[in-house]
């Protein structure tokens, strides 16, 4: 059995998992190799029977880096099958090859050149290869010089593993990352908004109101996961909000407006809103009162806003408050500050009618 499969197999048997510690071990015999062949032929002899079983790719190189054989896993990451000892596919058998910065990597310029050149060893160098069909992947390769026992370079072999879907994955990772952390820094402020306007003359109100407010924003944040993170559609988050208020009178809360998707800081906002009007309903105005109700509707203006009016009917009367309420100031802060939307209030006799007009974009 020739030397670069005997060393390749002892490693695979330490372990059988494809890590940077296996490969370590795999070309730490790499002396052993040039030392146990009588000659350079003798270095080179390889079973084809078991090189084909290796579960990697590998490909051995000449001096002059001539590509003296491969198996199969070598030749389905390239692509293609190049002829062995061809002077015009020296150094490696991929049809084009690219740095990861995406520059074009010529071969004489690859990995495996660097190593005949040099002899030094190179340990998870990556690599982007270019299929003939164009399609393109990425490997990560760990090469070592082949020597004799008068430490002269007489090759170089080269043991390479598909990474494409992993870096495919690491990607995926940090853009989930990146997103998570600005829908965190998001969700912070809306809570934080929420506990710096809230105020109370008791502790058990207070408790109270910013318990509602929390409860409110996890509520959306369920239609966040049903859609991914894509945001929540209006009509399942005003069904989600006044739920509690609905009781066993359906006419108590109506709503007409077409399919819209909120993006998921706009459907915070209005989930903060909706629980604020439907909380001083059912204490101050029509959903007080038995046969009060109210009507929800929306609509897509022609500057690309939702413009949402919220209208009380059949409650108490009411009168324009005196001061300015938590509720009205978390509102207007939200709204206006934060999204640069408009909120307007109209204390009817019949009922409030407050009107919302958000940029969907």
């Amino acid at each position: 059995m020739s030397n670069v499969l005997s060393y390749a197999l002892r490693s695979f048997q330490r372990k059988r998992e494809r890590t940077s510690t296996e490969m370590d071990a795999v070309f730490a015999n790499a002396a052993e190799i040039a030392l146990g062949a009588g000659n350079e032929e003798q270095a080179f002899e390889m079973p084809g029977q078991l090189f084909e079983q290796l579960p990697f790719a590998i490909y051995v190189c000449d001096r002059d880096g001539l590509v003296l054989r491969y198996n199969r896993r070598a030749a389905e990451l390239w692509g293609r099958s190049p002829k062995l000892g061809d002077p015009d596919e020296r150094f490696c058998g991929s049809y084009r090859m690219f740095r990861p910065d995406g520059s074009l990597l010529p071969h004489h310029q690859c990995p495996m050149a660097d190593v005949l050149r040099t002899g030094i060893s190179l340990r998870e160098q990556e690599v982007h290869i270019e299929r003939p069909d164009g399609l393109r992947g990425i490997a990560l390769v760990d090469i070592e010089a082949i020597k004799d026992n008068g430490g002269n370079i007489v090759g170089a072999v080269n043991c390479f593993q598909d990474i494409t879907e992993r870096k495919r994955s690491e990607a995926q990772i940090v853009n989930l990352a990146r997103e998570a952390e600005h829908r965190t820094k998001n969700i912070l402020a809306t809570v934080l908004a929420t506990v710096r306007l809230s105020h109370s003359d008791r502790s058990d109100d207070l408790k109270q109101v910013i318990e509602g407010r929390i409860n409110a924003l996890a509520k959306v944040h369920a239609l966040f996961v049903q859609s991914r993170w894509m945001g929540a559609e209006l009509h399942s988050l005003v069904a989600q909000e006044l739920l509690p208020y609905r009781g066993e009178k359906e006419a108590r809360v109506r709503t007409n407006g077409p399919s819209v998707m909120l993006e998921p800081y706009t459907a915070q906002t209005v989930a903060i809103s909706l629980h604020e009007l439907a909380t001083n309903a059912a204490k101050y105005g029509s959903l007080s009162a038995t046969d009060g109700y109210v009507e929800i509707g929306w609509s897509r203006t022609a500057d690309g806003r939702l413009s949402l009016r919220w209208i009380e009917s059949g409650g108490p009367p009411v009168t324009p408050p005196t001061h300015r309420g938590f509720g009205t100031s978390i509102m207007e802060n939200i709204i206006a500050g934060q999204l640069k939307g408009e909120v307007r209030f109209d204390w009817r006799d019949q009922g409030l009618t407050c009107e919302i007009a958000l940029p969907l974009a």
